[in-house]
């Protein structure tokens, strides 16, 4: 009786993430933060059903050789093949009817005292082509009153901040550089907040607001709106945005931004 209005209560304060007749209620996922590191993970499904789970890069694991619908996975993070600061994992449940039911996928973020060790799925020119990527700077297009012009822009998250279970995170903290091409004013930097709200359209819609600065008289607020398009590589997702500035002076011009880049958390500061 308990079980089932507990599973009645997160139907209503879970978000459901299952393709096929069985929802499926993540609860816990996430790898023990002390020695000996241990991955952990704790859902609940709508019917009695067995259960299996698959880590990127590894083979598939049985959870549960027998019908229920409550889960609990446990295993030594070593047993586990990795490459990068997080590890993409989906679910798959079997029904008495043997019809098969998915999760999404989800990403367990490892502990940042965690030696990632090179595996055979990865390589010297693996995280030379990472680091990369890291750097590619956005192309943006400018527009202001009088003249568009092109633009290169480097944002990097310093510290995002994560919920148990979750792709990416509920938002983060960054500092972008940008140089503007044959304009009057050329360097730009900002720091601000984005929030990221996952969607099963896209991978994700991000307002954020900055304070922007040329050092040189301009001072002013760009509030933006990103859509995360699709994911690749493991950790970068592929973005559009538009953004807004405007000085706080009213001396200084109104210009807009239109831009597409790679975004990830993975060298951040994580909470």
């Amino acid at each position: 009786m308990i079980n089932k209005i507990a599973l009645i209560f997160l139907i209503f304060v879970s978000t459901i993430f299952a393709q096929g007749n069985v929802d499926i209620f993540i609860i816990d996922s996430y790898v023990t933060p002390e020695l000996p590191f241990k991955v952990k993970i704790t859902f609940f499904t709508s019917d009695s059903v067995k259960s299996k789970i698959k880590f990127e890069g590894n083979e598939e694991i049985l959870i549960s050789e027998v019908f229920t619908d409550e889960h609990k996975f446990e295993l030594p993070l070593e047993k586990l093949k990795y490459d990068s600061s997080s590890l993409a994992f989906i679910i798959t449940v079997e029904d008495r009817n043997m019809e098969i039911s998915t999760s999404e996928s989800f990403d367990l973020s490892l502990p940042g005292s965690y030696n990632l060790e090179i595996t055979n799925k990865s390589n010297l020119l693996d995280l030379c082509f990472g680091g990369i990527m890291y750097f590619i700077p956005s192309p943006t297009m400018v527009f202001n009153e009088n003249e568009t012009n092109f633009s290169l822009s480097k944002e990097f998250p310093v510290i995002a901040f994560y919920n148990s279970g979750y792709n990416y995170p509920t938002g983060y903290v960054a500092l972008e550089y940008s140089y503007v091409f044959n304009s009057t004013n050329k360097n730009f930097v900002r720091t601000g907040y984005k929030h990221i709200f996952q969607t099963n359209v896209i991978k994700y819609v991000s307002p954020g607001i900055n304070f922007t600065t040329d050092f040189n008289g301009f001072n002013g607020i760009s509030p933006e709106i990103s859509f995360g398009l699709f994911k690749f590589y493991e950790t970068f997702t592929l973005y559009s945005r538009y953004r807004f500035n405007f000085g706080l002076d009213k001396a200084h011009s109104k210009f807009h931004e239109i831009s597409i880049g790679l975004f990830t958390s993975a060298i951040s500061f994580n909470f």
